[in-house]
């Protein structure tokens, strides 16, 4: 009994050792098999930016440089480094969403025909949300729409990061601009696994900064059909009017992870442990009427 008590004090010290200062080594570095491997990343024809994205990163080039989290030995500061390095990514991408969803709302409360100009707008947005083009769009098509054109917490991006990149350490963080583990299928699309089991052919895919990463991170939880209960419980608290949080939504990324609950618990304490939710801005707007 003795021996038993011990064993469960030594592995909560563990654990929240771990919290504080972060994995050892990312999830996406782990040797693991997925059931759905493209939940972690997309098919081929997303491994690269969406043309709209393309367009606005020619347009938007960032001059940021990237910290050497590191050589920073103090966690508070490595910590404090790797949100601030990384939320204004998350805040530029979210804003990006919510203008386009204020955008798509004018156009659900008008009572005017679509033009072909909002017409080709819908389509492209359908494309790089992996929904099928129409030749017209019905109010429930621009619902649809909405339904994965949202944003996603800072909290929560925060966490997952954390936890993918081992706080920014990572070799696919600091070799491949990779915060998020995730994958590609074409040789040569990113950084092959040193963990990967010798009949796999999925690589971690990279990129050319962080914005990029969390660009396409966002992307990766607003199309995949793994995550449709992420989306399903964003949607519930849009409809009833409350915030949008990280814990809100962490249920939702079962499947992000073969190890699944135990994956979300993770992010979870994560968010908790650091207070992460103070990241988040009230993004209530860009609401259906």
């Amino acid at each position: 009994m003795e021996k038993r008590i011990l064993w469960t004090i030594s592995f909560a010290l563990i654990f929240i050792l771990w919290i504080k200062a972060g994995p050892f080594k990312s999830d996406a570095e782990r040797s693991y098999k997925e059931e759905a491997p493209e939940s972690r990343e997309s098919s081929q024809d997303a491994e690269e930016a969406t043309s709209n994205e393309k367009s606005y990163f020619k347009s938007h080039p960032i001059e940021t440089s990237r910290p050497d989290f590191a050589a920073i030995t103090d966690i508070s500061e490595r910590k404090n480094a790797f949100f601030d390095y990384l939320s204004p990514f998350v805040n530029e991408k979210n804003n990006l969403i919510l203008k386009d969803r204020e955008r798509l709302i004018a156009l659900l409360n008008s009572s005017k025909k679509l033009s072909n100009k909002n017409r080709k707008w819908i389509s492209s947005l359908r494309q790089d949300l992996k929904l099928k083009k129409l030749d017209n769009y019905s109010k429930e098509d621009i619902k649809v729409l909405l339904s994965r054109l949202d944003i996603i917490p800072v909290s929560l991006v925060l966490a997952q990061a954390a936890n993918e990149s081992a706080w920014g350490t990572s070799r696919f963080a600091t070799e491949g601009s990779n915060y998020f583990g995730q994958w590609c299928f074409r040789k040569g699309c990113g950084l092959v696994p040193e963990s990967r089991d010798s009949d796999a052919d999925h690589e971690v895919r990279k990129f050319n900064d962080a914005r990029e990463s969390v660009f396409a991170y966002i992307d990766n939880l607003n199309t995949n059909a793994a995550y449709k209960e992420l989306r399903a419980a964003r949607a519930e608290l849009r409809d009833n009017n409350e915030e949008i949080t990280g814990l809100g939504l962490v249920h939702g990324l079962q499947r992000y992870s073969e190890r699944g609950q135990a994956y979300v618990e993770e992010i979870e304490g994560l968010i908790n442990y650091n207070k992460l939710w103070r990241f988040n801005r009230s993004q209530q707007t860009a609401e259906p009427q």
